[in-house]
């Protein structure tokens, strides 16, 4: 049994119930099948210009029918931002919205992600969406172990983050946690949101994309007051591992930022 994740982002649409796919399609791995067993966004105000909300529906497409059964409608909820009423407002903490799901899917399945926001808007959100998948859905478990990584950068490429090597008495990962904070300056129409990417010598974790738990709406001023902050979750994950084994985090966010983009990512094993 393993767990996978795949993710795409992009930029949603202005126009009032725009429908705009994100990124490319997704192709799973050859093999299979498929248990597709959670769906995930979010999306983050560009421009906070007032009176203004964002939010909308992820809508999951089986573009090569190779899901059974077909998702269609494949509509899920994700969550907006309220309208503010100042370029001074302080900056919307986002979570991402994670959907347990249910569908069988063929190796070289052909998967499309689109964003439909629900208002007018003058910047589309960014906007991180993905699927995650494997043989079978997986528990939630305890976390007997945990071991963490944190990294700091502004580039918007993918960059190592750390290395985490697990203890010589683990034998499967059970849960994965990516916090993304932005505790350095602000700055305007740098949205803050994100994913992680797993590697390994030791282990196949190919494709390897969780999302991160959290993203931020951008400014248009200087930010006055704190966001609340929602609560971070494990994502349940099966992914066997030979003891000592060394996992490489590499994160990846929306667009470049001024001031750096924060990343704590933690695994839990037994």
């Amino acid at each position: 049994m393993a767990t996978y994740g795949m993710i795409e982002k992009g930029t949603g649409g202005t126009a009032a119930a725009a429908k705009t796919q994100i990124g490319s399609n997704l192709i799973l791995p050859a093999g299979g099948p498929y248990v597709i067993h959670d769906v995930h966004a979010i999306a983050c105000k560009v421009t906070t210009v007032p009176n203004e909300g964002n939010g909308g529906q992820l809508i999951v497409d089986s573009y090569s029918g190779d899901i059974s059964p077909d998702p269609a409608p494949g509509t899920y909820p994700i969550s907006g931002s309220p309208a503010n009423v100042s370029a001074n407002d302080g900056l919307a903490c986002k979570p991402v919205d994670m959907w347990r799901v249910n569908w069988e899917a063929s190796g070289k399945a052909a998967i499309q992600l689109f964003y439909l926001n629900i208002l007018a808007i003058t910047t589309g959100s960014s906007v991180v969406a993905g699927i995650i998948f494997g043989d079978a859905i997986p528990e939630k478990r305890p976390l007997v172990f945990c071991d963490g990584v944190y990294g700091s950068f502004a580039s918007a490429a993918e960059t190592s983050i750390g290395a985490i090597t697990l203890a010589e008495k683990a034998t499967r990962i059970v849960g994965i946690m990516a916090e993304l904070n932005h505790g350095d300056a602000v700055t305007i129409a740098e949205p803050t949101a994100g994913y992680i990417r797993l590697t390994s010598n030791d282990v196949d974790l190919n494709p390897g994309m969780f999302p991160c738990s959290r993203g931020f709406d951008a400014a248009d001023g200087t930010p006055v007051g704190a966001c609340s902050i929602p609560k971070s979750e494990f994502i349940p994950v099966d992914i066997p591992v030979p003891g000592g084994a060394t996992i490489n985090v590499l994160g990846t966010t929306t667009v470049s930022v001024t001031g750096n983009a924060d990343f704590s990512v933690f695994i839990a094993y037994e």
